[in-house]
């Protein structure tokens, strides 16, 4: 039932594709924001706008099939930002944690991809005089940049950058011993590989590498041009991006809206700082979960056992 489950979304999928990709192809120069928006809704979109639909139809097989890849090893629950792969409480979980790293990179790969097309499409000289009407300054880092910036030392030094770090790995080593877990099964040397990759490497890296650039660099970006109100701007951008964390965890993830928001405003549009400082507040709460999972009886512990910092 499962395969044919996916066999039926990707038909769906396929078909919708090629029809847009199609007219899309046909187009002329389009605007950033109908780049950002499309891609955003449609998974390779913004490529194909831009007159590109062969790395549209290679972006959109990407991501769709590492996501709903993911539920051929996991049963699939609600939709949230890190994708909807179900953790079990009880017995092995390598094939869960696969699943939740498959859908985190392909979630995170559509993110940063929206804003690459929408970052292209604001550079390109036909949209010179758009661009100027602005507020907030486009986010100029390719990829490289994006993946380097939570190691360098010009967004490390930073107050607004080491200070919720320090502040938020002292928060998790407070709540660390009282966070309540329930004992499970011994966990294997694999289960201890993927656990330690998703919680500590994916979850980061995915955090930084694709959240800042969409929710900052992009839908506050265009929020601001189209009300001219950084307040609505900010709110609009943590709207979404609480909405899109479990409910319990959504507060938290309000703060780091906010925050990240106005770091971007401050940094006139470099995202550098905050992509750094959304990186290791979630290293940090990552390694403390992993310590959760081995300190358990028999080094295990339910992967619900959460002390999260969702930002």
């Amino acid at each position: 039932m499962e395969n044919i489950k996916f066999i039926e979304k990707i038909r769906v999928w396929g078909f919708g594709l090629g029809i847009l990709f199609g007219f899309a192809a046909m187009a002329d120069t389009v605007s950033p924001a109908a780049v950002g928006w499309g891609n955003l809704l449609v998974p390779g979109l913004g490529a194909s706008l831009r007159g590109l639909p062969t790395r549209g139809l290679i972006e959109a097989s990407s991501e769709i099939g590492l996501f709903y890849g993911g539920t051929f090893l996991t049963k699939d629950g609600d939709f949230r930002i890190d994708g909807s792969a179900v953790l079990p409480a009880t017995g092995n979980v390598t094939g869960a944690v696969a699943a939740a790293i498959m859908q985190e990179v392909g979630l995170k790969e559509h993110m940063y991809n929206t804003f690459y097309h929408y970052q292209q499409a604001s550079l390109d000289p036909a949209n010179a005089e758009l661009e100027k009407s602005y507020e907030q300054p486009l986010y100029r880092g390719d990829w490289v940049d994006t993946l380097v910036a939570p190691f360098e030392w010009k967004n490390l030094s930073l107050p607004a950058v080491y200070i919720p770090i320090i502040a938020g790995g002292v928060y998790v080593a407070a709540t660390y011993k009282g966070t309540p877990y329930t004992p499970r099964g011994s966990a294997n040397t694999t289960e201890n590989i993927f656990y330690a990759t998703s919680s500590a490497l994916t979850l980061p890296l995915g955090s930084s590498f694709g959240e800042e650039v969409l929710f900052r660099g992009f839908i506050q970006r265009e929020v601001h041009h189209y009300t001219h109100s950084l307040l609505a701007a900010i709110a609009t951008e943590t709207a979404l991006f609480t909405l899109m964390h479990p409910a319990d965890l959504r507060p938290a993830a309000f703060a780091g809206g906010v925050y990240f928001g106005l770091m971007a405003h401050y940094f006139e549009g470099d995202l550098g700082p905050g992509i750094a400082a959304h990186f290791w507040t979630d290293f940090i709460n990552g390694v403390f979960v992993y310590l959760l999972f081995r300190q358990a009886s028999h080094e295990s512990v339910p992967l619900e056992a959460n002390i999260s910092i969702p930002f």
